[in-house]
């Protein structure tokens, strides 16, 4: 099967941590109207949960969301987002009067593969509304783990994280995340 950028494969180890990247259908702002970030938001928390993930960075935009993310077993990540992807179809379809809209595209994953490289993406996963022009300060976007780690880690830890492992944009030029 030859390879594609919006139809990736997939390679799901055990024991792994992941970077995971998902666009809705067609890049459109469909999490842009109030409560719909938080609905995913929410989905996320609980399904992490039942699918005894760990999730450790996550940020939410109007049009896609990134994930940073660790399985046991690998077959539960396409599981996860099968079920995450359903869910929150249908919730934003139903806030939305729009039944049958599709909403999700697909998702991309990487496997990290050192300390950098996961550091690097942590903070990449933070930046993320500022590089959209959301914000300017990164404390001012509440749908991201970031407030997580200003409260329990504080400024100074999160500041020496960026100086240590500066953000590297590692989206594709033609996907444009």
């Amino acid at each position: 099967m030859p390879w594609s950028p919006h139809h990736p494969p997939h390679l799901y180890l055990d024991n792994t941590w992941y970077i995971v990247t998902s666009a809705t259908y067609q890049k459109l702002p469909l999490l842009r109207p109030e409560g719909c970030k938080n609905l995913v938001a929410h989905q996320i928390r609980a399904l992490v949960i039942e699918f005894d993930l760990r999730l450790i960075a996550w940020v939410i935009l109007d049009n896609h969301y990134h994930l940073l993310v660790k399985s046991s077993f690998g077959t539960a990540i396409p599981r996860f987002f099968a079920r995450l992807h359903g869910r929150t179809s249908f919730d934003l379809n139903k806030c939305a009067d729009t039944p049958g809209r599709r909403v999700w595209h697909n998702y991309w994953d990487t496997c990290i593969r050192s300390q950098t490289d996961f550091w690097t993406r942590f903070n990449y996963i933070h930046h993320n509304p500022i590089k959209h022009g959301y914000i300017s300060q990164l404390e001012d976007w509440p749908f991201s783990s970031y407030q997580y780690y200003l409260k329990n880690k504080g400024k100074d830890w999160l500041q020496d994280a960026f100086r240590q492992y500066p953000v590297i944009d590692f989206t594709d030029q033609e996907d444009d995340f």
